[in-house]
């Protein structure tokens, strides 16, 4: 799956495509920035997007969710900021809570893919992460 990392944490940010890229998954990014999210999600075609919250500016994922949605692109908050991903669950797919576990994150993204081809995740998803939908 090629996924869009969207991440403004640098250590996080490759951390989190070193995890997903062992898993076999292409990636996208880091993107740092709302403008950067965008432009790569209309130039990489994602299939997913894991987006946090909270950006170079705050609140700035929630805006790229609302707009990866339009352009029929999923997101998955990755996020410290619980509070505002429940809020906004209408904008993504699900939530992974920060800080999480490196291990859970292939799971996570079995669970997703999985929903995204109308299957139900079998393992059930990690406890990391929250399912909207």
């Amino acid at each position: 799956m090629l996924i869009l990392v969207v991440e403004d944490e640098p250590i996080c940010a490759l951390s989190t495509i070193a995890e997903l890229e062992h898993a076999g998954h292409q990636t996208l990014g880091p993107a740092r920035s709302l403008e950067e999210g965008l432009e790569l999600a209309r130039t990489g075609h994602p299939t997913l997007a894991l987006v946090d919250i909270d950006l170079v500016h705050k609140g700035d994922g929630l805006e790229l969710a609302r707009r990866l949605r339009e352009m029929h692109i999923a997101a998955v908050f990755v996020s410290a900021q619980s509070r505002d991903a429940l809020e906004n669950c209408s904008l993504a797919l699900g939530f992974i809570g920060k800080p999480y576990n490196p291990a859970d994150l292939a799971p996570s993204i079995a669970a997703i893919s999985a929903i995204l081809e109308g299957r139900d995740p079998s393992p059930p998803a990690p406890q990391t992460l929250r399912l909207f939908h």
